[in-house]
């Protein structure tokens, strides 16, 4: 009786100490470095705004950030293993349009993570916005012009994206349907190769984030029609948007934010998310990202929450519509 006593009590120990731990080594979080893994290669659009970021929330947390790069399969190799990492705070995943919405249909039946499921919430980075550009051989310089152009040609203007399923695939077939025309989809390898053969003329038409090519916009290589946000952009500012050009549901503003593992204890969330709006109320921080176009939004996570719940329901929509899934 006294051994089945004895033994009750320490298991009841031992459970108090296994649920307070996560609450006990929060407040000393952090103790060492924090590693933050971007989907995508360095250089890039998500690789720049999550450095810019990460560099002013390290000074808040007092660890450094790490960026860990880890690009391939649409951004679900990173966010795999951000969604396995241990909860502790001390790995963090860099969320996109792509990743933690457009994925949820393009890889319906495979997908190695949920957004929802396999993640926390912690910050909202910002939005940026895709822009329609035209190689300038194109004989059209407004929206009107393309879309006569293309219903006189019918499946002869090629419109490129950075690969099969990715946020300018989903922006084109959206602009075929909300147009009523048709072009044909080049799906490429990244966002630089489709650049340079739209500035050879191999291809006509492209969306892409403002980061990227905006300089090539600006030099007169590309020729800007619209942008899909839901307002023109500062650097851009004769460029009207696609509801300004005539098609009042389309917006599509690519954003970014910052994921925890699930179950990583909300003490530590709440340390995250103080430092990374530290970052996003930055001025440093907030003219960098104005720089490329960025709107900061930042906020609780249940904004970030609520973002990928809606915006996973609408690309899931657009995905089986057009029957776009990869294996």
């Amino acid at each position: 009786m006294i051994d089945a006593v004895y033994t009750s009590l320490k298991l009841g120990f031992a459970t108090v100490v296994f649920a307070l731990t996560p609450l006990l080594s929060a407040a000393d979080y952090p103790q060492r470095n924090i590693r933050l893994i971007v989907p995508f290669p360095a250089g890039g659009t998500s690789d720049l705004v999550a450095r810019i970021v990460s560099e002013r929330a390290a000074r808040s947390l007092g660890k450094p950030i790490i960026i860990d790069n880890r690009a391939g399969a649409g951004g679900n190799i990173g966010m795999e293993a951000a969604a396995k990492a241990a909860p502790d705070g001390y790995t963090l995943g860099y969320c996109s349009i792509g990743t933690c919405a457009m994925n949820v249909g393009v890889y319906r039946e495979k997908l190695p993570y949920h957004p929802e499921r396999d993640f926390a919430p912690v910050m909202l980075i910002g939005m940026i916005s895709n822009i329609l550009v035209a190689n300038p051989k194109l004989p059209a310089k407004s929206m009107a012009e393309l879309v006569a152009l293309a219903k006189s040609k019918p499946g002869v203007i090629t419109i490129a994206s950075s690969g099969y399923g990715s946020s300018p695939h989903l922006c084109a077939e959206l602009l075929k349907d909300f147009a009523g025309i048709d072009l044909t989809h080049v799906p490429y390898k990244g966002s630089a190769p489709v650049i340079s053969d739209l500035q050879g003329g191999q291809i006509d038409l492209f969306f892409d984030n403002s980061p990227s090519v905006l300089p090539h916009i600006k030099s007169g290589a590309l020729r800007a029609l619209a942008v899909t946000g839901s307002k023109r952009l500062p650097a851009l500012p004769n460029v009207p948007t696609l509801q300004q050009s005539g098609y009042s549901d389309f917006v599509v503003a690519p954003w970014f934010g910052i994921l925890a593992p699930a179950k990583t204890p909300p003490t530590v969330l709440a340390i995250l998310n103080k430092a990374f709006n530290e970052a996003a109320k930055d001025p440093g921080v907030v003219k960098k990202l104005r720089d490329v176009e960025m709107e900061v939004v930042g906020g609780p996570p249940e904004r970030l929450r609520s973002l990928i719940h809606s915006e996973i329901e609408k690309w899931n929509q657009v995905t089986r519509k057009h029957n776009i899934q990869l294996e």
